[in-house]
C-alpha cells in the first residue's frame, strides 16, 4: 500500500490509532477529541461534514448518543472496523483514491458505493417487492463477486451494500467479508435466515452491518412478509444487540404504514433495542405486481419527510429518507455515488431503476460505470432544481423516457418497462402533483437554510459540468 496515498503516513497512523482508542470511550470530551483527530485526516471537502458532526456533539444533540452507541455498545472488533472501513478506508483512503482513479482520463467517474445482489433467490414473497420479477435462478459466482469487489477497491470503494433476493441464502455471503477485511458490507435482509450461530460469526467479523425489513408493527410486518416474521426480526436484534453488532432496520413506506413509521410509538422501542439506522424508501411502482396505488400522495410524502427530519433532531438514531434527504446530496445519486449490479450481472444505475446496457461478465466495472447510459444520466443530475423532486422515475419520469431512449438501455427482467408504458399516464399526474406541493416547500427550503454541501463538498442546487465534457444547462 502506497505511503503517497495519503492516508498511511506514521504519523497519520498514529492519529488513527489514538482516534480508535479515544473513540473506545462514552466520554463527550474524548469523543470530541476523536472527532477533531478525525478532522486532520480528513480530506478538505469532507472536513465541513466532520465539522458538523462535531457541533452537533458539543450541543448535546442526540447525535452524541450514537458516538456513544458505537463507543460503547459495539463489541471492540466491530467498533474498530466500523472506524477503519467506513471512516478511514471509505473517506480518507477511498477520496485519494477514487481522485487518482478520475484523473487518469477526462471524463473519467468513480462511486462511493457498490450495490450488489448476489442472489435473487428468497424464502419470502413479499407484496410489491422490487426485485419480485428477476429471474431467481441465476447466482453472481463467488469468484465474480470477488473480482466485483476487488475493482472496486480499484477505484477507491470499501463500502458495499448487499441485497437481493435474501443475502443470507447466498453461501458465500460471509465468506466474502472475511476475505475483504478493508470493506465494510451493510447488508439488507428480512432477517429470518439470522440465528445464533450466524449472529455469533457477524460479531467475530466485524464488518457486517445487516440492515432488517420491517413494514411497522407485528400486524404490518406479518401481513407483508409472513406470520412469525416480526417476532423473529425482534428477537435477532437483541442478539445483535448483546453481541454488540452494529445493525439498524429499512421499511418501505406506502400510503399504509407512512403514520407508523415516524410515530415516537414504533420509533423509540427500536432505539431502546439499538438500532442505529434506519432506512426508508417510498414504495416504488416496479416488481412484483406494479401500481401506483400504495404510493405516497405528495401531501403525504412531505409529511413523512418533515417526520423523519423530526426524528433526526430528537432521537439518538439516524434515519434516512432517500426522498426527503435529496438536497444533502443534491438530489439523484443514482449511477454517479452508487451503482447496482444484479445477479444476472447487469450493471443498473438504481435498485429501482431495472434497465442496463452493460453486463459485469463481459465488460469492467470501471467500462460499465463509464458508458454512455451513465454518462447520460449524470450529465442531467440533478433532473430538477427543486431537490426535493429527486428522481427521474417518479418526479421526472420525462427525463427517464429519453435517457433509456437515446442510450438503448434495456429491462433487465420482463415488465421492469411497464413504468414507461401502462403506468406512464398515472406518474405523469404523479409528477405533476409532486411539482405543486414540492415548489413552494423548495422556495421557503432555499430561504430558510443555508445551501447544503453535497457528498463531495460542493453546493447542492449548482450543476456540475462533472468533468465529462458535459455542459449541461437547465432540463
Amino acid at each position: 500500500m502506497s505511503r503517497t496515498s495519503g492516508l498511511y503516513s506514521s504519523v497519520q497512523r498514529r492519529m488513527i490509532n489514538e482516534m480508535l482508542k479515544l473513540a473506545g470511550s462514552g466520554d463527550k470530551q474524548k469523543i470530541l477529541r476523536a472527532v477533531h483527530l478525525a478532522e486532520k485526516v480528513t480530506p478538505d471537502e469532507y472536513k465541513g461534514a466532520v465539522r458538523h458532526v462535531q457541533a452537533k456533539i458539543e450541543a448535546d444533540h442526540p447525535a452524541l448518543n450514537i458516538a456513544r452507541h458505537v463507543s460503547q455498545e459495539l463489541n471492540p472488533r466491530c467498533r474498530d472496523r466500523f472506524i477503519e472501513c467506513l471512516v478511514v478506508n471509505t473517506l480518507l483512503r477511498g477520496v485519494a483514491k477514487r481522485k487518482e482513479f478520475m484523473a487518469q482520463a477526462p471524463g473519467l467517474w468513480a462511486p462511493t458505493t457498490i450495490l450488489i445482489s448476489p442472489t435473487m433467490r428468497c424464502n419470502l414473497s413479499c407484496a410489491g417487492c422490487f426485485a419480485g420479477e428477476y429471474p431467481p435462478d441465476r447466482d453472481l459466482e463467488p469468484e465474480l463477486l470477488q473480482s466485483i469487489v476487488e475493482q472496486a477497491n480499484e477505484m477507491g470503494v470499501y463500502f458495499f451494500t448487499i441485497l437481493g433476493g435474501e443475502p443470507f441464502i447466498y453461501d458465500g455471503l460471509l465468506d466474502l467479508a472475511a476475505a475483504n477485511q478493508e470493506c465494510y458490507f451493510q447488508v439488507y435482509t428480512n432477517g429470518t435466515l439470522l440465528d445464533e450461530g450466524v449472529i455469533d460469526e457477524l460479531a467475530e467479523l466485524g464488518n457486517v452491518a445487516p440492515m432488517l425489513s420491517l413494514e411497522g408493527d407485528e400486524a404490518s410486518t406479518d401481513a407483508r412478509r409472513g406470520k412469525g416474521v416480526y417476532r423473529h426480526i425482534l428477537e435477532m436484534m437483541d442478539l445483535l444487540g448483546d453481541r454488540g453488532v452494529l445493525y439498524g432496520y429499512s421499511a418501505t413506506v406506502t400510503r399504509d404504514n407512512w403514520r407508523m413509521l415516524i410515530s415516537d410509538e414504533w420509533v423509540d422501542p427500536l432505539v431502546a433495542k439499538g438500532a442505529a439506522i434506519s432506512w426508508h424508501f417510498l414504495y416504488m411502482p416496479i416488481g412484483r405486481d406494479p401500481s401506483t396505488a400504495p404510493m405516497l400522495n405528495a401531501e403525504e410524502r412531505n409529511a413523512f419527510r418533515e417526520g423523519i427530519w423530526r426524528i433526526r433532531d430528537t432521537k439518538p438514531i439516524f434515519p434516512v429518507d432517500f426522498w426527503g434527504d435529496a438536497p444533502y446530496v443534491k438530489g439523484c445519486i443514482a449511477g454517479k455515488h452508487y451503482v447496482h449490479i444484479d445477479s444476472e450481472g447487469w450493471v443498473e444505475p438504481c435498485i429501482f431503476t431495472h434497465f442496463a446496457t452493460d453486463n459485469i461478465r463481459d465488460t469492467s466495472l470501471k467500462d460499465a460505470f463509464n458508458s454512455p447510459f451513465f454518462r447520460e444520466i449524470r450529465s442531467r443530475q440533478p433532473f430538477s432544481e427543486n431537490l426535493f423532486k429527486p428522481c427521474m422515475l417518479i418526479d421526472e419520469p420525462e427525463q427517464s423516457r429519453e435517457i433509456m431512449t437515446l442510450t438503448g438501455a434495456h429491462p433487465t427482467h420482463p415488465g421492469a418497462e411497464s413504468l414507461f408504458t401502462q403506468l406512464s399516464h398515472d406518474l405523469d399526474e404523479y409528477a405533476a402533483e409532486v411539482e405543486r406541493v414540492y415548489a413552494p416547500v423548495w422556495s421557503c427550503y432555499v430561504v430558510e437554510h443555508e445551501t447544503p454541501p453535497d457528498v463531495d463538498g460542493r453546493p447542492a442546487g449548482a450543476r456540475d459540468a462533472e468533468k465529462d465534457g458535459h455542459t449541461v444547462g437547465v432540463h
